[in-house]
């Protein structure tokens, strides 16, 4: 159950709800360059849906929330050409 929204300069957060051995997992994705109100906001997004999904205004400890930045998605592989690709011969 992903979801996203956008700030007002055009960047956005992903949540994404997953279910592991452990329960479930409420996890944002968010810019590397977060901001205390874009922090703020990802927050409250997050709690709302907690919130939704639980029936509970608290965080008992029901689902557990991770905070990554988009560091992970720097390098990234060009698949739009075939650049490096050897063809048998």
């Amino acid at each position: 159950m992903p979801a996203s929204f956008t700030t007002e300069a055009g960047r956005h957060a992903t949540l994404k709800l997953t279910n592991t051995a452990s329960g479930q997992v409420l996890t944002a994705r968010v810019p590397g360059d977060l901001t205390d109100n874009d922090f703020a906001s990802v927050g409250n997004a997050a709690l709302d849906l907690i919130r939704k999904l639980t029936g509970c205004n608290c965080m008992s400890g029901r689902i557990s929330f991770v905070v990554e930045d988009n560091f992970a998605d720097v390098i990234r592989v060009d698949l739009s050409e075939n650049v490096g690709v050897r063809k048998a011969s």
